[in-house]
């Protein structure tokens, strides 16, 4: 009796064992771009990052407007009408009283647009006016589509909102204009509050809205804030974005960058959660008084929905003080400006020089870099074996497209190129290019880049706000380095534009990061711990000191070493401070 219940236990037991191997082989099979990530716990993995950390898609394309009513539309058609690049076609769909109101002619049924006095048309090649979508014409990138509708969203038929998303979509995915005016508008994004009339609270009951436009959650106020029950309702872990709009004014989402038209405001919010506070920002129409202070007018939705998603997650930067190491392979780290004499060569040299497969990775909010082989010659006229470039805004491709991902598979050396460096975190960051990156340094290669290809080789990423880039801080940012070091915080330009005071904030905030400065035409080689300080300009080291609870600082030259896990500087043997001694200031 016993033995054959251990004997039915033990097999129930192996069966047990099959189905966990069957899933865990069936979940990388599913998400093959998370395997590699998800095989060690995050604390111990040299690659944490993931790829569910960052929104897929980066922006939307063409431009996408919500507006409650007709005369919040208004602004934006007197704004239209003034840009040499208005579109030429317009398609209005809606009920005639919905339409005559904002065309101003109660007459127009065709496409002959002579009648009509309103100057905002008066120079169209073709308006169409119809009642249903599917007679709505092909989508042409010049053309903007307007659907009016003054039922609320819950009242609209489903099928409608079928249509309507499917035809909406055509037009943004060719990089046409399309609005959505009417209370039912809120239903563009993520998510909206259909009114409960069972509810005595007035509490919020959410529905599902269309996503056109992604992470939000849409409501409509007099003064364009965010309501307090809305707030209270909302979960953190929902990563959402709520937003409230004027009632007297349109909001406008182009690409990834978000506008007001009218008088009134918006407000972008997200809620408060374990280690985050609250945070918000609200914008007016750009104006005279307020036009040299773009965050007053414009908010990048893309780091908004990184912040939204930033409240589901761990801390970042950790809590305890990490340890800045490469265990194999070597970092180049320049401040921008221009390279110390020779720099470049042994960036050749120690990928295996003649044997060296380089990858240059450019940093560009454009497309198509294709052009930009400049540094490619350079590398050819050094010997190098191979010499290819990679660049793509596309998520997707840098994780699945084997095409891509392969020159990086090879590489022995990577340098990343200047510019915004948000835009290398919106590409790269948790993807499967991100990893092979990453095995360039496992297999002993080299990783180099200057500028804004020096702050992305943190784990922590400085001044990296889509909105110009005064602030060295910038939420939804903050975790954006590709990590090639941890444990840091690296800003260049350092001295040449006065950027002292910005890493001294930084490191007071996180007493546990190594805030690291560097000049223009100076770099810092990284090897395991220690940064050796090439070219004529200074390198600044700041961090908080436990024992004096004050803040450190080490300002280094040429020749000289840092250990950057003491936080010491390395003493040089008496020989080789003599040699130093007569050395010019650019010598490598």
């Amino acid at each position: 009796m016993y033995p054959r219940a251990i004997n039915i236990l033990a097999a129930l037991a192996k069966l047990t064992i099959c189905l966990m191997i069957t899933s865990l082989i069936s979940s990388q099979i599913r998400y093959p771009g998370l395997a590699a990530q998800e095989t060690e716990p995050r604390s111990n993995s040299p690659f944490f990052e993931r790829y569910s950390d960052w929104p897929e898609d980066l922006k939307i394309q063409g431009t996408l407007l919500v507006a409650e009513s007709i005369e919040g539309l208004k602004p934006f058609l007197a704004e239209l009408n003034r840009s040499p690049s208005k579109p030429k076609q317009w398609v209005v769909v809606g009920p005639h009283k919905l339409s005559q109101m904002m065309l101003g002619d109660p007459g127009i049924e065709s496409t002959d647009t002579s009648a009509t006095a309103s100057s905002a048309i008066a120079s169209l090649e073709r308006l169409t006016w119809t009642q249903k979508l599917d007679a709505v014409p092909e989508p042409d990138p010049q053309s903007m589509l307007l659907v009016c509708d003054d039922r609320l969203a819950h009242e609209i038929p489903d099928e409608f909102w079928s249509s309507a998303a499917d035809t909406m979509r055509r037009y943004l995915a060719i990089g046409a204009t399309v609005g959505f005016i009417g209370p039912a508008s809120v239903a563009m994004g993520k998510t909206y509050n259909k009114p409960d009339p069972e509810s005595h609270q007035n509490a919020p009951k959410l529905a599902q809205g269309l996503g056109l436009f992604p992470d939000a959650w849409i409501h409509f106020t007099d003064q364009g804030d965010c309501e307090a029950t809305l707030c209270q309702a909302m979960q953190a872990d929902a990563r959402t974005v709520l937003i409230g709009i004027s009632k007297d004014s349109a909001m406008v989402l182009q690409g990834r960058k978000g506008t007001v038209y009218g008088p009134g405001a918006a407000t972008a919010w997200v809620p408060a959660h374990e280690h985050l506070p609250e945070a918000s920002q609200r914008i007016e129409t750009r104006g005279a008084k307020n036009r040299n202070a773009p965050e007053n007018f414009l908010l990048d939705w893309t780091q908004w929905r990184r912040q939204a998603i930033e409240r589901t997650l761990e801390i970042f930067p950790p809590a305890e003080r990490q340890i800045p190491n490469v265990p194999n392979g070597t970092l180049i780290i320049v401040g921008g400006g221009g390279m110390p004499s020779g720099l470049m060569q042994r960036f050749v040299d120690l990928a295996g020089g003649e044997q060296a497969r380089l990858v240059y990775v450019p940093c560009s909010e454009d497309d198509d870099m294709s052009s930009d082989t400049r540094l490619l010659e350079l590398w050819k006229q050094m010997g190098a074996k191979s010499c290819s470039l990679v660049h793509t805004k596309n998520r997707q491709v840098a994780n699945e497209d084997q095409r891509f991902l392969e020159p990086l598979e090879q590489a022995t050396g990577i340098w990343f190129g200047g510019g915004r460096q948000w835009n290398l975190a919106d590409s790269y960051y948790g993807t499967k290019a991100h990893l092979l990156m990453k095995q360039v340094l496992t297999r002993g290669g080299v990783i180099g880049g200057s500028s804004a290809g020096a702050s992305i080789q943190a784990n922590y990423l400085a001044r990296a706000t889509p909105i110009e880039n005064f602030r060295i801080m910038a939420p939804g940012y903050e975790r954006g380095g590709l990590g090639f070091l941890n444990g840091v915080a690296i800003d260049q330009h350092f001295t040449q534009r006065r950027r002292q005071k910005d890493l001294r904030s930084l490191v007071e905030t996180y007493p546990q990061m190594l805030g690291i400065g560097i000049d223009e035409t100076t770099a810092i080689l990284v090897q395991q711990s220690t940064a050796e300080i090439l070219g004529p300009g200074t390198v600044t080291f700041q961090w908080h000191d436990e024992s004096s609870r004050q803040i450190g600082e080490f300002i280094g030259s040429q020749g000289q070493q840092f250990d950057l896990a003491s936080r010491m500087e390395v003493a040089q043997p008496p020989e080789k401070t003599e040699i130093l001694k007569t050395k010019t200031p650019t010598d490598p």
